[in-house]
């Protein structure tokens, strides 16, 4: 082997060779999404980024909707710049191209979760993928499951991809092991208990989206209200910001919210404790 450049390794200069190990004894590899592309006799492509190097030596890998794993009728687009696993199933160094395969490492992991997984049981499913028509969960090692809008606990007044973002946790429960058909199906198990909160309940939201005068603030996953965004307000999206609770209604899935001041709670409370000594100095 050729001597590398000193503090740094052979591979790090010349990919080839371990790329031909990972192809030979099946390595499962994480690669990124980096585009999708229509190529001629396969079709949409992912074009996947094999290593942090990728740039530097050339080499595309190459993802053919034929071998993405997905559910039928889910969009490659939905997944650009999201990490996946795969395995290298063919390579042309000449072409510096990687050919991959993500259904393989499905279908081994499908067959793992049939074997492990009981009816009623409750997981944490990670969002892959949202629209207006529903959302699509990682129940675990890549095993995509849809669940439509008509399944979805949704409040009336917030958008799908605020209420249920991309790489949000939510709890679902196995209602399906088909294990002949190799199905798992799931469905979403409701965020909106009743009595979670009362009217007056101090909660800690996150500021999820900003639109017109209005803040969408998720107080738990699955869990979005809304709150006044007047024109003084300083918080932005991201910030976690405490709110008093003034409707909460489960089973219409509502959650109507109100900016907790400190100061103005300070001075409301002191006006109170003034104006009852004033009425018992009254009475005396």
């Amino acid at each position: 082997m050729r001597l590398a450049p000193e503090g740094t390794n052979y591979r790090d200069i010349n990919p080839w060779d371990a790329l031909y190990e990972a192809r030979d004894k099946e390595q499962i590899l994480n690669v990124n999404i980096v585009d999708v592309k229509p190529i001629n006799g396969q079709g949409y492509t992912w074009v996947v980024s094999l290593g942090e190097h990728e740039d530097l030596f050339g080499i595309v890998g190459l993802i053919p909707e034929s071998e993405s794993g997905l559910p039928d009728g889910t969009s490659m687009n939905w997944f650009k710049h999201q990490v996946v696993t795969a395995k290298i199933k063919g390579i042309d160094r000449k072409n510096s191209i990687v050919a991959l395969t993500r259904r393989e490492v499905i279908e081994e992991n499908m067959s793992r979760l049939l074997d492990q997984l009981e009816e009623s049981e409750q997981l944490l499913a990670l969002i892959r993928a949202s629209s207006t028509r529903g959302i699509i969960v990682d129940i675990g090692g890549g095993v995509l499951i849809k669940i439509p809008r008509r399944e979805m606990k949704m409040s009336k007044s917030v958008p799908v991809e605020i209420q249920y973002p991309l790489e949000q946790f939510i709890k679902v429960q196995v209602t399906e092991i088909d294990k002949k058909g190799r199905k798992i199906g799931v469905k979403m198990i409701d965020p909106w208990q009743p009595d979670e909160y009362t009217r007056g309940d101090l909660v800690t939201g996150k500021i999820v989206q900003i639109k017109d005068n209005i803040a969408f603030v998720q107080t738990k996953p699955g869990l979005v209200g809304i709150a006044p965004y007047p024109k003084s307000e300083h918080a932005k999206v991201g910030d976690s910001v405490n709110y008093q609770v003034q409707k909460y209604d489960a089973e219409n899935k509502i959650l109507h919210l109100k900016r907790w001041d400190e100061e103005i709670i300070r001075i409301r409370t002191i006006r109170r404790v003034k104006k009852h000594r004033e009425l018992n100095t009254k009475r005396k």
